[in-house]
């Protein structure tokens, strides 16, 4: 025990495995250090029968048998031969970073890994974009444990619906989900209305009997021929882009754009950035002011929200928000048009005020601009690199025939 505790302090670590030769034993906790007798063998007070992990076992698999089995760190075991120990603290910041808390469904940048894999290797997918009907609506009229409650019953729909062997499931941000599918075009449309049916079923305590609704809007799965020159993330972008705007424009009873000639700015309504010192989660929602029966001032938004993370330093964080920034603005750029982040600085004036400045290339059918936005930061230095992306794009999309529900 002596020895036990020796390493277990030198090396600043929780526990440690126990071998008998190469074989895996048990494991030894510093709390069963505690009041032990110094010459006492740790045979008397390890642990037998720990459950372990396999290498290929996926971090929230990992944090769900920590948690089952009541163990504060889990051995990983290939062969027989012990690889390694891991820890709450080595699982928690990549479920953070990986996974939604809410429905326990992975963010878009799993699905991305996963869809852009299946792309390489000459797989066509189907990208099904979903968000429930009027969710904001329903979250502020019944309050948002319920609605909380709606988004849960709605992921278990869905994975209810998917098969883990040729779909992925997450949740996009907000009240939006996406299914990207090997399934044919004509195959995923029939699993689209099958989530539609099931979720009408739905029913949530406290709301008043009312029905859930989802609109789905799909892309992808028609491909003809193969893909030359292909850019596999750009081609994912566009499938998510224009499944998006396909469940924009199934939505019932939507509003239009402003009319052409009078100019578009969009705005930035929320702008979310998390850093626990190593992994930055950025969440970010651009409205587009709109008027219903295309007359008058603007009475509506359309939301386009987007969400990214990364591993990174602090000043990295501002280059995070410019590029989900940009992520959110390809979602409401017409086909054929694009924006891509060049540069992020900061200076400071002859005032002592810190200004946020972003070069970027915004990218038309016959084209491409360069465009710089500037905007000072404030306390918020973030938002002023979300704003200034904005800045830079707003005068030229201003009069584009923005895409928006009929």
């Amino acid at each position: 025990m002596e020895t036990a505790t020796i390493l277990l302090r030198g090396h600043d670590i929780g526990a440690l495995p126990v071998l008998d030769g190469p074989n895996l034993v048990g494991m030894v906790f510093y709390a069963q250090l505690l009041g032990a007798e110094p010459s006492q063998p740790v045979s008397d007070v390890m642990i037998r029968d720990v459950p372990f992990a396999s290498p290929d076992l996926s971090v929230r698999e990992a944090a769900n048998l920590m948690a089952s089995s009541r163990v504060a760190h889990l051995p990983v075991m290939e062969a027989g031969k012990l690889l390694g120990v891991v820890s709450p603290g080595d699982l928690l910041p990549e479920v953070a970073r990986s996974f939604d808390p809410l429905t326990e469904l992975p963010w878009a940048d799993s699905l991305r890994e996963w869809a852009i894999a299946q792309l390489k290797s000459g797989r066509e997918i189907t990208v099904l974009f979903m968000d429930v009907d009027g969710f904001g609506a329903f979250n502020k009229r019944y309050g948002h444990i319920v609605g909380d409650a709606v988004l849960q019953s709605v992921t278990q729909t869905l994975l209810s619906v998917v098969d883990p062997a040729r779909d992925f499931l997450c949740r996009y941000g907000g009240d939006e989900f996406v299914i990207a599918t090997l399934r044919p075009a004509d195959q995923a449309a029939e699993m689209a209305r099958r989530i539609q049916t099931r979720v009408a079923e739905i029913h949530v305590e406290g709301a008043s009997g009312e029905r859930i609704a989802v609109t789905v809007g799909q892309f992808g799965g028609k491909r003809t021929r193969e893909r030359e020159h292909v850019h596999y993330a750009a081609t994912l972008n566009s499938l998510i882009n224009l499944a998006s705007r396909d469940c924009t424009a199934r939505k019932p009873g939507m509003a239009r754009p402003q009319e052409a000639g009078r100019e578009t700015r969009l705005r930035l309504a929320e702008l979310d950035v998390r850093w626990d010192g190593r992994i930055a989660i950025v969440r970010v929602d651009l409205h587009v002011p709109v008027v219903r029966g295309g007359q008058g001032a603007p009475t509506d938004v359309l939301r386009y929200p987007a969400s990214s993370s990364a591993e990174t330093d602090e000043p990295g964080i501002l280059r995070i928000v410019t590029e989900t920034t940009a992520t959110a603005l390809r979602r409401i750029l017409p086909e054929g048009y694009d924006y891509i982040i060049e540069d992020v600085l900061t200076a400071s004036t002859a005032y002592g005020e810190r200004v946020v400045a972003v070069a970027g290339r915004f990218i038309a059918p016959e084209r491409t601009l360069s465009v710089v936005g500037c905007v000072v930061a404030g306390t918020d230095a973030y938002r002023a690199a979300a704003a200034a992306v904005l800045d830079g794009v707003n005068r030229l999309v201003g009069k584009l025939a923005l895409p928006a529900a009929p």
